[in-house]
């Protein structure tokens, strides 16, 4: 009789600068290839994880939430100190867990929380290098708060989609959209929604920059909504200041902290 294996889920944050995504594919260095190597060494077994969702190239997670099913039993703590001392240095296992076997870390989430980190600035600053994006000083961010509300709530969000995305519902709740000042010259767009399209993030955030820069008013956010039109939106915004924040479940997930 095949023993029944053990469902674990991980919260694992890392800094996208050096890999080509999360999702494995050939020849390319991804979190999710790193992490799937570092469970083989240590349950001496080929194991798939599935995670909430997928983050593109140099793009940074604070908190992804991934579950795995293994045949050998470690306490959570165990996982934790197993995992790091197996993984690089620009991904570290925060939290672990033992869950039901119906548990899916994807299709569970109700909602995630990304942040977009950037900086007014005539010139780069080398200390915010990879880790989040200049935007010229000229901006006005006031307003690109303003153009904010117009994101709020359940709407087509086909213009805010990459060309190649392949869905076909490009509907999304959106439930909080705003724009904080945290450091002298550093701010941060934090946006949550129940879901997000293939570049969603940073294309939201090059329409914000359309406004702060007067080329749109923060009402016709709302007009580039129902356009449906790529090209009514703002161009593409690089993916280093892009980071998942957090990812919300139907039910709490008991973790713990090593």
């Amino acid at each position: 009789m095949e023993e029944k294996s053990i469902r674990y889920v991980i919260k694992f944050q890392y800094k996208g600068t050096e890999f080509s995504g999360y999702q494995v594919q050939p020849e390319k260095r991804t979190v999710q290839g790193e992490i799937e190597l570092a469970l083989k060494n240590i349950f001496f077994e080929d194991i798939k994880i599935y995670a909430s969702g997928r983050t593109d190239a140099r793009v940074h997670a604070l908190a992804q939430i991934a579950h795995f099913d293994a045949q050998k039993k470690f306490s959570e703590s165990q996982l934790i100190h197993l995992l790091n001392r197996e993984l690089p240095s620009d991904i570290s296992v925060l939290e672990a867990g033992i869950v039901d076997e119906d548990f899916d870390a994807r299709f569970d989430a109700t909602s995630k929380t990304y942040i977009y980190k950037f900086y007014l600035s005539r010139f780069e600053k080398p200390l915010y290098s990879n880790l989040a994006t200049r935007v010229n000083d000229n901006v006005n961010v006031e307003k690109m708060q303003e153009a904010c509300s117009y994101l709020l709530g359940e709407h087509d969000f086909k213009s805010f989609v990459a060309r190649k995305s392949g869905k076909e519902d490009f509907v999304r709740t959106i439930y909080s959209a705003k724009i904080t000042k945290t450091d002298s010259d550093l701010y941060e767009f934090e946006i949550s929604a129940n879901g997000f399209l293939y570049n969603m993030v940073r294309i939201i955030f090059g329409t914000l920059i359309e406004v702060g820069s007067g080329r749109l008013k923060p009402e016709e956010v709302g007009l580039v909504i129902e356009s449906k039109s790529r090209s009514k939106a703002g161009k593409t915004y690089s993916p280093d200041g892009l980071y998942l924040k957090n990812v919300e479940y139907k039910k709490h997930i008991q973790m713990k902290r090593a």
